[in-house]
């Protein structure tokens, strides 16, 4: 039976069994995989800590016919402070559900495992909101999804005004020619600034951007809209607590250019 070795992340954990569990694991050489971790469930297991949800550790993991075997954890991280703050632990956790619904299972991206990683150390001192929405749109822009922001997807044209039209199904921001035939929603203009210097910033000096609560809002929902749209799942933890309100703003069609207050 071949053995291997995997730095990785659990990003999704779920019982199986009367003692297993099934990790979900994103490793930084093999990309997602999955494994049964037997017997972890029992109060007396020496690896319950090492596949807890966000943990980070080394795995070494035994190929199966149907589903692979986690035969040692040497947890390297476990992110105390994910589990003892509420916003922190939302975040996180919209961190990981997005990683698992944008991704396949072995196709390894080394610059997505480290992005992940460092967002989860960053979630310890900067503001989860700010966070998980960088978080967001690097996946995006890593994955060849990245939104139009100030200029049209269908024709090129720079985008001007106070207000702009985002379509999830477009890809981003509409022109007033090319939004009549699509549905989505008016953004305020300092809300796509804002996620321009998101994708822009360096993400280890995010917390020298400012942005208010209106923003914050309408920045979540809209890009929670367009991940929902592009990988045609919902994102569950990403509508718990008061990360998105479904009132921030209005879902309208190209054609009549409501207000959103």
């Amino acid at each position: 039976m071949a053995v291997y070795h995997a730095d990785a992340l659990v990003i999704r954990s779920r019982e199986f069994g009367e003692s297993d569990r099934v990790l979900t694991l994103f490793s930084r050489e093999l990309g997602k995989l999955q494994a049964v971790a037997k017997g972890v469930r029992k109060p007396k297991s020496r690896q319950r800590a090492g596949v807890q949800l966000f943990t980070y550790g080394d795995f070494l993991i035994h190929r199966g016919k149907t589903l692979d075997t986690v035969s040692q954890c040497s947890p390297r991280e476990s992110f105390p402070y994910l589990w003892s703050d509420l916003d922190r632990s939302f975040a996180a956790t919209g961190i990981v559900e997005l990683l698992d619904i944008s991704t396949v299972v072995a196709q390894p991206n080394p610059e997505l495992f480290a992005l992940t990683l460092t967002c989860l150390f960053l979630l310890e001192q900067f503001n989860s909101s700010l966070v998980l929405s960088a978080y967001a749109l690097r996946l995006m822009m890593l994955l060849g999804y990245r939104p139009h922001l100030g200029e049209c997807p269908e024709c090129g044209v720079k985008i001007s005004g106070d207000r702009l039209f985002f379509s999830p199904e477009a890809g981003g921001t509409l022109c007033g020619q090319c939004r009549e035939t699509y549905s989505g929603r008016w953004i305020r203009a300092g809300s796509i600034a804002f996620m321009r210097q998101l994708i822009r910033a360096e993400i280890t000096k995010l917390d020298r951007l400012r942005w208010n609560a209106w923003m914050q809002q309408e920045i979540l929902e809209t890009l929670r809209l367009y991940l929902e749209y592009k990988f045609e799942r919902p994102l569950k933890s990403w509508r718990m607590g008061s990360l998105t309100r479904d009132d921030v703003g209005q879902h309208t069609n190209g054609k009549e250019g409501n207000e959103f207050e």
